[in-house]
């Protein structure tokens, strides 16, 4: 028959296991969340360099099962900027080459989380003109 000091101890000891385990559930959603704002905001950045989507400086593509790609020079940078959408036209991956770094910005693990949008059907018109599809 156990005290009534071990049973409180028993008890404390499991409200500082379940407070220990809140509280890294609690830092894993806000540091999912910071990894997805930055994820957006890098994409947001590309886009943004990309400018309207069709011009001059489109110069491939990449047409994969989960989504499709354009990509676009800058200056000798022939793959230096791509943006990579999914079926919805959510940006799931843009990547920046620019001056020899790379870049990527990629919600593939988590698209759900995909909130950068662009018009499907003006890169489903790119790609046909392209030969893609």
């Amino acid at each position: 028959m156990r005290s009534p000091l071990a049973d409180s101890r028993i008890a404390a000891s499991a409200v500082v296991v379940v407070a220990a385990l809140v509280g890294l559930a609690l830092l894993g959603r806000w540091e999912k969340s910071r990894w997805v704002q930055a994820q957006v905001s890098g994409q947001e950045r590309i886009v943004s360099l990309v400018g309207p989507l069709d011009q001059r400086n489109l110069i491939g593509f990449r047409v994969l099962p989960q989504f499709d790609c354009l990509v676009y020079r800058r200056g000798r940078e022939l793959l230096a900027l791509e943006l990579c959408v999914d079926r919805r036209g959510k940006l799931i991956e843009a990547i920046d080459r620019r001056g020899g770094a790379r870049r990527y910005y990629d919600l593939e693990s988590d698209p759900g989380a995909a909130t950068v949008g662009v018009d499907r059907s003006e890169v489903d018109r790119l790609l046909r003109r392209m030969g893609a599809e």
